[in-house]
């Protein structure tokens, strides 16, 4: 409790106590997700985290694992579940990791971040790096510990449009990675090699544009699950082949 609640008395304190308990609630069944992980070992490296998934996103990458998040597909789950349910979790959580669908979209972003700031748990965010503004207060209001960015594409229109499936702005593309470079130090850049649609000498214009080798990641692409099912035809990408030609680079697969 702050000091500054502990001076009111317990009496006072109590009362201000019921008043975040209500509040909080009242919050929460605003609000529902597309999916919730309880514990994961795989979502935040060296982190043992819950997971929220928001439901929708504005890209349609057609290898995109997530596809029933992407379309808004899955069963929804009432919010104030997931939140008592990480408190429950709080001492066994080194803490959340709210990926999507595209987080940045979803309305509930901030009461959510707020409370698990009041709450004091470590947040990771993924995100497309699409709305830079909505990244920007974020990060200006101290509510992400760790930024997980994917970087689709070189930062050309066509290029982002082939791997995407939409008309994505480059320059906002741009502006988020250098807001996540000024704002924070725990960040990652990630790029999922897909054969026919990136090469790579794409990857290596991303490697370059980044100009950040130490927090760049690359993933290698796996037909699983994926948005267009043709993608689920093709074979899965040699991790060690990106690793030959990315020599220094982590590559995950």
């Amino acid at each position: 409790m702050p000091a500054r609640e502990a001076s009111l008395g317990t009496g006072h304190a109590v009362l201000l106590n019921q008043w975040y308990e209500t509040m909080h609630a009242y919050i929460m069944k605003k609000y529902s997700a597309g999916g919730y992980l309880p514990a994961s070992f795989l979502d935040w490296d060296g982190h043992v985290s819950a997971v929220l998934f928001t439901s929708g996103c504005n890209f349609r990458c057609p290898w995109c694992h997530n596809s029933e998040l992407v379309l808004g597909k899955t069963e929804m789950i009432d919010l104030d579940f997931i939140v008592d349910d990480i408190c429950k979790r709080k001492k066994f959580l080194d803490g959340v990791v709210l990926t999507g669908g595209e987080p940045c979209l979803w309305e509930g972003l901030f009461d959510f971040l707020r409370i698990m700031r009041e709450l004091k748990i470590s947040v990771k965010l993924d995100t497309n790096g699409s709305m830079p503004d909505v990244l920007l207060k974020v990060l200006k209001e101290g509510l992400a510990d760790y930024v997980a960015m994917d970087v689709k594409a070189p930062l050309e229109r066509a290029a982002l449009k082939r791997v995407t499936g939409v008309d994505a702005d480059p320059e906002n593309i741009s502006r988020s990675i250098d807001i996540i470079k000024k704002l924070l130090s725990a960040y990652e850049f990630r790029s999922t090699f897909i054969c026919g649609l990136l090469t790579i000498e794409d990857m290596a214009k991303i490697r370059k544009e980044l100009d950040d080798d130490a927090h760049w990641i690359i993933q290698a692409f796996r037909p699983v699950n994926c948005l267009d099912p043709g993608y689920c035809k093709l074979p899965a990408v040699d991790p060690e082949k990106l690793r030959a030609e990315f020599p220094g680079i982590r590559v995950r697969g």
